[in-house]
């Protein structure tokens, strides 16, 4: 009697232990994906999100005219990201840099849970799930920003998880879609990049009711049903200027590891013994070739071979041969991970939490002119640049151009724009038409030497990556003149904001 009971207890006891050891690995591996993503780096846009959000909480609305921006078109501006700016700008708010990193943190942990979630229910054990999870290491270089962008990330796993849940016959998600949509057109264009993906399936599923019920709920936003048109517009528009835009290089870095996950997924699809369901195969070969379309798609790519291609993934380890025995941990063997975990946390409560503003990036000191110069009026200033000069000197000083482009600029002006930059066609179009005062621009850029050359311009300041030139006899000219005189570099570093 007493063996026949001693034997269950055991296999409890074991039980219990592989599950505090596996949940201490996962307490770890959270921690670590924590731990490598608090080093985050302001990007050009950054500005500019956390201005517009911040106005849309003190306006508690969709502010109807822009202020900040000299050549913008006539009509109200379509910022298709308000939610996601405010969502920013409220976390900027309520704990400074430290409530940015939590938040993009807070939306890689939700992407990473998503995914993990979706394996097990798709039967896969919980090692090889994590072995799996292992190709989301190409989502870290986009999570080393905040941007709007990080929004699109969960909602297109889910997208993607729910339509493989009604591929193996639960249909019942797919009504999930449209209170995420509504939210989701609200947050970041990536919309249309799931209404994409849900569109071919239901074409090819002939489940049309579900996807028609999901745009109307995109429709839920300040500007309707125009959102999805605009967004088609502006994903169509070419810009060779933008690097992400453009093709994933096969050969950078990125490139690499893009490939290398590629190269796993069609090899577990092809070793894998689970059914094959064409359709999620269409759907996978579809989302792998959008890094070739623009490298910011890559992420999207990634989440789909996790998803579509990770269940055969899994599977396919299950055909490498295992030598030896398993490994029996100790039940002290837990607290390992559990000390690594305390001691990851412990120095990252340690450490605050900041972001410097590289002044081989940005015209910190340029700036600092500027703003100390008191001036007013219209800046001639490099693209890049433009969300950084408005959320340091606007509204008072307005930019020609930012990276807003089509939810604030013409076409018509957004090109005469390239033509400045470049030095090409008509390049002082915009000059002539609109007559600013001051020109804040990259040093030894071609519209900062065609400006220094060209008559009624002079250069009054110049650091290691900026130049500062004013229109003479303008009352812009004689403020910064006199505040160059007088100008002393502050010394660094410069933390975001």
């Amino acid at each position: 009697m007493a063996s026949t009971i001693s034997q269950p207890v055991g296999l409890n006891l074991a039980e219990r232990k592989t599950s505090l050891w596996q949940l201490s690995l996962g307490l770890l591996a959270v921690v670590l994906l924590t731990f490598a993503l608090l080093p985050t780096q302001p990007d050009y846009d950054l500005w500019g999100h956390l201005r517009s959000g911040t106005d849309v909480l003190e306006s508690h609305w969709v502010p109807s005219v822009d202020e900040y921006s000299y050549t913008h078109f006539a009509g109200p501006p379509l910022d298709h990201e308000w939610f996601g700016e405010s969502v920013v700008a409220f976390a900027f708010h309520t704990a400074g840099a430290a409530g940015l990193v939590s938040l993009k943190v807070s939306l890689a942990i939700l992407t990473g849970f998503l995914c993990f979630y979706h394996l097990l229910r798709s039967g896969v054990s919980s090692g090889r799930a994590v072995v799996v999870l292992l190709t989301l290491i190409g989502l870290v270089p986009p999570f080393l920003m905040i941007r709007p962008l990080l929004f699109s990330l969960p909602a297109f796993a889910l997208t993607l998880i729910v339509i493989y849940q009604a591929e193996h016959g639960r249909t019942a998600p797919l009504w999930i879609l449209p209170p995420v949509y509504a939210l989701w057109a609200n947050l970041h264009g990536g919309v249309l990049a799931g209404v994409g993906i849900l569109f071919i399936w239901s074409v090819l599923r002939r489940r049309a009711l579900p996807f028609l019920v999901t745009v109307a709920a995109t429709c839920l936003n300040p500007w309707g049903w125009r959102l999805l048109p605009f967004l088609v517009k502006t994903a169509a528009v070419p810009r060779p200027e933008i690097i992400e835009w453009n093709p994933l290089p096969a050969t950078s870095p990125y490139g690499v590891i893009y490939a290398a996950i590629l190269a796993a997924s069609v090899a577990g699809l092809v070793l894998s013994h689970l059914e094959k369901k064409w359709l999620l195969m269409v759907l996978f070969g579809v989302t792998s070739l959008l890094p070739f379309v623009a490298t910011r798609h890559t992420p999207l790519a990634i989440l789909a071979a996790v998803v579509l291609a990770g269940p055969h993934i899994a599977d396919a380890l299950k055909r490498i041969p295992q030598k030896g025995k398993s490994v029996e941990f100790p039940r002290w063997a837990v607290i390992l991970p559990l000390a690594c975990s305390a001691v990851l946390i412990l120095a990252a409560v340690r450490r605050p939490i900041q972001m410097e503003v590289s002044t081989d990036r940005y015209p910190v000191q340029a700036v600092r002119l500027l703003a100390a110069s008191g001036i007013e009026g219209n800046l001639v200033n490099q693209f890049n640049w433009g969300e950084y000069i408005l959320w340091k000197l606007g509204p008072r000083v307005k930019v020609m151009m930012d990276g807003r482009r089509e939810s604030i600029y013409s076409d018509e002006t957004y090109q005469q724009y390239l033509h400045f930059q470049d030095g090409s066609g008509d390049w002082d179009r915009l000059l002539r038409d609109f007559r600013p005062d001051v020109a804040l621009l990259e040093k030894e850029s071609t519209s900062a030497n065609l400006l220094q050359l060209k008559p009624g311009w002079k250069q009054v300041y110049s650091d290691k990556i900026a130049v500062v030139l004013v229109r003479e006899g303008s009352a812009a000219a004689s403020a910064v003149t006199k505040a160059a005189a007088s100008f002393s570099p502050a010394p660094g570093p410069f933390y975001f904001p």
